[in-house]
């Protein structure tokens, strides 16, 4: 019962514009697997890219990954294009990652 309560305050916290997002439902094609190889990460973040492309709240959801600073694929963007323009992940995991935050 308690773990029901969790997860409907976590749903309930959730902002409205992402029941309109193009990726609603596909969350594989935008958080990679631990130990994903470099050349699967590259299919999957071009497929995402093109999802990301034509979705209407595609501003929202840069913004709110920005600032929550998220790991992931968010709003037509991956973890080093965010760290590259300022917006590093809280958990850095990918060397990628960790050079793009410092040279921004």
């Amino acid at each position: 019962m308690e773990d029901r309560a969790l997860e409907l305050l976590a749903v309930s916290d959730r902002p409205s514009w992402m029941d309109d997002a193009a990726c609603k439902g596909r969350t594989t094609l935008f958080f990679g697997v631990a130990g994903e190889r470099p050349e699967r990460r590259v299919r999957r973040e071009a497929a995402a890219r093109k999802v990301c492309a034509g979705c209407p709240v595609l501003t929202q959801c840069r913004d709110l990954a920005r600032l929550n600073r998220e790991n992931g694929f968010w709003g037509g963007e991956t973890e080093e294009e965010r760290a590259a323009a300022g917006y590093a992940p809280r958990s850095i995991s990918r060397r990628a990652v960790q050079e793009a935050a410092r040279a921004s």
